[in-house]
């Protein structure tokens, strides 16, 4: 097999910061390469580069030797965000495919999206999906490109693990039968340690080879240590839904759900890509601060937070510090980015923003936090830290209403709450 790319020392800076530093690696032909490496430390900005979007989209200075050229490879590469929602151009499901893959007719259209569970989404308004449906639509048109090499960032971060294991089954079956080569960014080596073909490690800009998973020690001390939380008060929240559907839809999305969620409590929602769980976190958070509406929250008004899946959707200052203000500073030290606080918000990683928004509710006093996939795409160490994080603020008497396919975020569930579309 021959190398279809050759990357020799290169060197990327961003806004002055030297963010990849001397990276070398060769990648071969219908190859699956996985890399991984701790939130900040430049993964995707290697796969911006490497498509070209640095430094034509996004500014930044770039050094350093490629076979073939940075500027040939952006031809033949497709980036896919780890963020979904900076996937989308336009208004519906259809005219995404139509417009960036050779898929013209509606019966092929519906055969393709079929295979990812998405067939009866075809005329759907993409501003509706969830970042789950939106990054199985992201796949869907990155693999029909008519592109060579693939660059998946964090590709199964918003999946739950049905999905997730069919993404893996494709990407393999693209390789072998296709021809098709992947780079992948994606912390969980049990899903995919069978199929690459090489693992490499990013850390502090700096790439290295790896034959074992980096995280193992982490990930060990996760699966003993972590348990239920055990702190609930006699002050609680009881959340009933009866039904609720979106105007445009004929089917209802949330029905026939109940439970109660304390203070100091971490309740877990569950459930497959697109089945509502952020809708009905939504729903909650509505309900807890204006009282009634289509969810019956009862138990009194509450001071309460809804923190998205997007985190720039909630962030509002231009630096860390300036998010969380001086009492909130612990809350950077808990969640490993204090020595990010003076890092204007917009050069921080996904990642490091994601980290910074959890620190920011928890860092305000709110008693209850409705937060949608606060772990997703963070590696295990940092992982670890939120999910520390979380404890310690429901030992503070702080209620948790989480959506999370991680099954770590789970074991420290006083209940889970599993929904499911019918």
């Amino acid at each position: 097999m021959h190398d279809l790319m050759e990357v020799r020392d290169l060197n990327v800076w961003l806004s002055n910061y030297h963010v990849l530093k001397d990276v070398s690696f060769n990648v071969g032909e219908h190859g699956v390469v996985l890399l991984v490496g701790p939130s900040g430390s430049g993964k995707s900005t290697l796969l911006k580069t490497l498509s070209g979007v640095i430094p034509s989209v996004v500014k930044g200075v770039v050094r350093g030797f490629s076979s073939p050229s940075l500027e040939t490879l952006k031809s033949k590469a497709m980036y896919v965000h780890q963020e979904p929602w900076f996937f989308i151009s336009t208004p519906y499901v259809w005219s995404e495919i139509v417009g960036y893959t050779s898929i013209k007719s509606l019966s092929s259209l519906r055969e393709v999206l079929e295979e990812f569970r998405l067939g009866h989404h075809v005329n759907r308004t993409t501003y509706t999906l969830s970042a789950g449906e939106i990054q199985r639509l992201a796949f869907v048109i990155a693999v029909n490109s008519g592109k060579e090499i693939l660059l998946l960032d964090e590709p199964t971060s918003y999946l739950d693990k049905r999905n997730s294991e069919t993404l893996v089954r494709f990407v393999v079956k693209l390789s072998k039968d296709y021809g098709k080569t992947f780079i992948i960014v994606d912390h969980d080596l049990t899903l995919w340690g069978d199929y690459v073909s090489e693992i490499l490690y990013l850390s502090e800009g700096r790439l290295t080879k790896t034959s074992k998973n980096p995280f193992e020690e982490v990930v060990r001390n996760m699966s003993s240590k972590l348990s239920p939380v055990n702190s609930r008060s006699s002050e609680c929240l009881k959340i009933r839904v009866d039904s609720f559907r979106f105007p445009d839809s004929k089917e209802p999305l949330l029905t026939n759900i109940s439970f109660d969620v304390c203070r100091g409590e971490v309740v877990v929602v569950k459930g497959s890509s697109g089945s509502g769980k952020t809708t009905l976190l939504k729903l909650i958070a509505s309900g807890c601060l204006r009282g009634g509406g289509v969810v019956d929250v009862s138990g009194g008004r509450c001071r309460a937070v809804f923190v998205p899946d997007n985190p720039l959707l909630y962030l509002s200052s231009p630096t860390p510090a300036e998010e969380v203000g001086l009492e909130g500073l612990k809350y950077l030290k808990y969640l490993g980015i204090a020595s990010k606080a003076e890092t204007p918000i917009m050069r921080l990683s996904s990642g490091e923003r994601r980290r910074l928004a959890i620190a920011s509710a928890l860092s305000r006093g709110y008693e209850y936090v409705f937060v949608d996939e606060p772990t997703a795409g963070l590696d295990p160490l940092n992982k670890l830290l939120v999910i520390e994080a979380i404890i310690k603020a429901a030992e503070m008497g702080v209620g948790f209403v989480i959506a999370s396919h991680d099954p770590f975020v789970e074991m420290i569930a006083n209940k889970v709450v599993c929904i499911e579309r019918s």
